[in-house]
């Protein structure tokens, strides 16, 4: 019983975080399991991972509904970087200590021992969780209520530090997420005088050459570089 009391006094805090009250409690419990804890435990069905799944579903239309009204001029590519931005791990990791995500989450022994509860895969997962338990309990117009304020706040901060035109950060993000692996830039050659070189860079994930750049600077080619594997990844245009 005292067991019970303190996770529902927890729930109740972090209920009070969001402003919003879970109607069906056994989402929320779900959504705090991280799936770690699961598994110890083969015949459970992993709900905290399709909770995880249709969060992040969510987040992304949420996400993309929000900048296409909020950014009315630009197009479908800067579109593509600003929402790559946002869902990011790094991002969703911040949006999770903001609410103190990782004192109400139930993690694996192991995983408990090693940190798990300041890592970023795990806040980030656990935040998506949160929003697919949010999700089927309240609704998009529940979701779009509570995170709006976290994505104007990442907006402010895009938009003030030109990282809409940062091609090599956005590829370092995009290759994190989706390939688990961090860009590789490597100088190809440079031709001309001294005082007007021209540099071409290469960029490899994976070992696999993405991207081709040429610039005054190798810093200005790596962002071309960069450029031109986002465009063969299709994340810009």
């Amino acid at each position: 019983m005292k067991k019970e009391r303190k996770d529902d006094s927890l729930n109740l805090e972090l209920e009070s975080k969001l402003n919003y009250k879970f109607k069906k409690k056994e989402l929320l419990k779900e959504a705090l399991t991280h799936s770690s804890f699961y598994n110890n435990k083969k015949r459970e069905i992993n709900n905290f991972q399709r909770l995880e799944f249709l969060g992040d579903a969510v987040l992304e239309l949420t996400v993309s509904e929000y900048i296409y009204h909020r950014f009315l001029s630009l197009p479908e590519g800067e579109l593509t970087k600003i929402k790559s931005v946002i869902v990011s791990q790094r991002t969703l990791a911040k949006w999770a200590n903001q609410i103190s995500l990782g004192k109400f989450v139930v993690l694996g022994k192991g995983e408990d021992s090693t940190g798990g509860r300041n890592k970023f895969s795990v806040l980030s997962d656990c935040f998506e969780a949160l929003l697919g338990a949010i999700y089927l309990d309240g609704g998009l117009k529940k979701i779009s209520k509570i995170i709006s304020p976290f994505i104007e706040e990442e907006l402010k901060l895009i938009t003030q530090s030109g990282y809409i035109e940062d091609y090599k950060t956005l590829l370092q993000e995009i290759s994190q997420k989706e390939m688990k692996c961090l860009p590789q830039y490597s100088l190809i050659k440079e031709k001309g005088p001294d005082h007007k070189k021209i540099f071409c860079i290469e960029v490899k994930l994976k070992e696999i050459t993405y991207g081709t750049g040429l610039g005054e600077s190798k810093k200005e080619a790596e962002q071309s570089a960069a450029q031109d594997a986002l465009k063969k990844l299709k994340i810009i245009q």
